[in-house]
């Protein structure tokens, strides 16, 4: 199988720069992040970022810009991909050859070749190439079977969107309002709904986002394409991961990529959704995006369990 090349690119982030606690279970002291009962070491990924200065050209511009903020988080979100995927596979009992894995590597141009302008070297892109696969195969096994049901509508930004999903968290009451207020489409149709129901082999693209990823009694919102200003908000009222899909609905020719989107989306869910706490340093964990942010403030979506079920 060829290996789905997610780079997790230097340049791109250097563009975008130039253009634009404590409590119960382990110590976050000494650590990058904490998932669960698993301690990403400080150290370890200070080391990583360390390699990364010297081999990385835009890395080292950064740093003499004082930029490289953003780069040490796509790194440290990397890393808890890659236990979250871990996590999951080895529940979901999911596992991927040693030959596998040498011939995505091998597909990929080799070691040293697929790692240039990414956050991984010689010597670790074998892991994330490992990671990559288990992705793939948590994707496989999961989208001819998941079905959600939800009501949503459609938000004209992403400020409106938070802002209303925000209130339906504290009351999803709300939901049923601001589904009946929605606007609609140029063509008349109603942007907005209840009840509806989507399997993830109908939509696969879907897959790929929050909505399959949460527990029901969720409302999420978050931008269903890249360069759409429209933001979906939707309140999950059930999830079923054991439906077949309607009708004549074949998955089989998705493209690895795509899997391994839906692999990777799924994976918190699927390891037990542990608590993640990120050494501030790096910012905080967004679940939207399965990365790191800067701040609260710059998460690339939202999502939160409702305080009481209407």
């Amino acid at each position: 199988m060829r290996t789905v090349q997610r780079r997790f690119t230097l340049v791109g982030a250097a563009v975008a720069l130039l253009v634009a606690g404590c409590g119960t279970g382990p110590s976050q002291v000494g650590a990058a992040a904490i998932i669960g009962d698993s301690v990403i070491p400080l150290e370890q990924v200070q080391q990583r970022l360390d390699a990364l200065r010297k081999k990385e050209p835009e890395v080292q511009k950064l740093q003499e810009q004082h930029k490289f903020d953003e780069v040490a988080r796509i790194a440290m979100g990397a890393y808890v991909q890659q236990e979250l995927v871990k996590r999951a596979a080895e529940r979901e009992g999911v596992t991927v050859s040693e030959e596998a894995v040498t011939q995505a590597v091998d597909d990929a141009g080799g070691a040293e070749t697929a790692s240039e302008r990414t956050v991984w070297d010689a010597t670790t892109y074998r892991d994330w190439a490992k990671t990559q696969l288990l992705a793939v195969e948590l994707g496989r096994k999961h989208v001819d079977r998941m079905e959600v049901t939800f009501d949503y509508f459609y938000a004209k930004d992403d400020t409106e969107a938070k802002e209303k999903a925000r209130q339906v968290e504290k009351d999803p009451a709300k939901m049923a309002e601001f589904v009946k207020a929605a606007p609609t489409s140029p063509d008349g149709q109603q942007l907005s709904g209840s009840g509806e129901k989507v399997h993830s082999a109908e939509v696969p693209r879907f897959a790929a986002t929050p909505l399959f990823a949460v527990r029901p009694g969720t409302v999420v919102a978050f931008a269903p394409e890249q360069g759409n200003a429209q933001w979906f908000v939707a309140y999950v009222r059930d999830f079923k991961d054991d439906v077949r899909p309607r009708g004549e609905v074949s998955t089989e020719q998705l493209a690895p990529r795509a899997l391994e989107a839906i692999g990777m989306r799924l994976a918190q869910r699927l390891a037990g959704d542990p608590e993640i706490r990120v050494n501030p340093r790096f910012g905080v964990w967004d679940p939207s995006a399965m990365t790191c942010a800067a701040s609260e403030d710059t998460l690339a979506g939202f999502q939160a369990a409702v305080r009481s079920k209407s």
